[in-house]
């Protein structure tokens, strides 16, 4: 990083040009201004909630970044680096530490402000990052990206980065219209929320260790707590939602399962679906017809669902009932230093 000090009394403060490390203190605010411009056509209600949560952090940049002076609290969530123009943040990237003992990192928030793009900063700002991975020891550098990102796709392509899976979002504005119930299929059976064991299982299977690689599955993203059960219950006393649960059970495993929260006073009905690999086809009409018939009772509203890219088959179901693809995140890795390390 250049530092400038420009001559006369009236240009007293330093300006600044190039890379420097992100300083929780002073760059919180700008770098949350810095992403919202950047993505602004991109962001989910998650980016957003993000983007909230650093706002009212900026407000305690000077104390957050005292205590991570003191105890490097915030090292793994907040680290990374910004391009400065005189002064001004324009670029930013995230570097966290992915797992315990440092093996793998994630870039995340790669962000350029659109009047300075198409200058080089974005690679800058990667191999400053992935520098800096392997300063720290780290074997692998993780990140996701947009699959209609063309130009960060071809630059992350051109440093060496591969595809190791993706979830693709797909949406119906309204709830599909269905007359007529299919014949109940005799291996669709009801579940309940205490049998999350073969439904971690089926997901687990589902994944595998490829697409796992990166971040494991976890037991208590299946595993309610008594609270989380109270709560299901409650809203369905209130009529407020309703959770519907399915699985295509011959053995004591599922060989697919289909979870549907639905809801009756206000926003978008959802549904999970799961499978096994080698039965993808085999029980995916039945489980989505089965859900959109049951939302017939239910306001039509928007119905969402995320999958797997490699789900072909439930894509193709759901586009024919008038789901449309609304985006695809994937994610890349870069093995970092010698292969044999």
């Amino acid at each position: 990083m250049a530092v400038l000090q420009a001559p006369g009394r009236q240009y007293d403060r330093i300006l600044e040009t190039g890379i420097r490390p992100f300083d929780l203190s002073r760059d919180l605010r700008a770098v949350a201004e810095l992403i919202a411009a950047a993505f602004a056509t991109e962001l989910d209600d998650r980016g957003n909630a993000a983007l909230r949560e650093m706002r009212m952090m900026s407000n305690f940049g000077g104390f957050l970044g005292l205590v991570n002076r003191s105890t490097g609290e915030f090292n793994d969530m907040l680290n990374g680096f910004v391009w400065v123009e005189a002064g001004k943040i324009v670029g930013n990237i995230t570097v966290q530490r992915g797992d315990k003992i440092g093996s793998r990192w994630q870039i995340a928030n790669v962000a350029v402000a659109p009047s300075f793009r198409g200058r080089g900063l974005s690679r800058r700002l990667m191999e400053t990052a992935v520098e800096h991975v392997e300063s720290c020891g780290g074997e692998w550098a993780v990140l996701q990206v947009y699959a209609r990102n063309v130009v960060a796709r071809h630059l992350y392509d051109s440093m060496g980065f591969e595809e190791v899976g993706g979830i693709v979002d797909l949406r119906v504005e309204r709830t599909p219209r269905i007359d007529v119930a299919r014949r109940p299929e005799p291996h669709l059976t009801p579940f309940r929320a205490s049998d999350w064991q073969p439904l971690y299982e089926l997901a687990n299977h589902q994944l595998g260790s490829q697409a796992q690689w990166w971040r494991a599955l976890r037991r208590t993203e299946y595993q309610q707590t008594i609270e989380e059960q109270v709560g299901e219950w409650f809203q369905h006393l209130i009529g407020r939602n309703d959770v519907y649960r399915r699985a295509a059970q011959i053995s004591p495993r599922f060989e697919a399962a289909l979870v549907l929260t639905a809801q009756r006073w206000s926003g978008d009905h959802q549904i999970q679906l799961w499978a096994r690999p080698e039965h993808y086809g085999n029980y995916d009409a039945s489980l989505l017809h089965w859900a959109l018939f049951a939302l017939q009772d239910y306001p039509r509203r928007p119905v969402n669902i995320s999958l797997s890219t490699e789900h072909g088959v439930a894509q193709e179901v759901l586009q024919a009932y008038g789901f449309q693809p609304l985006r695809t995140l994937v994610t890349m890795r870069k093995r970092i230093g010698s292969a044999d390390r």
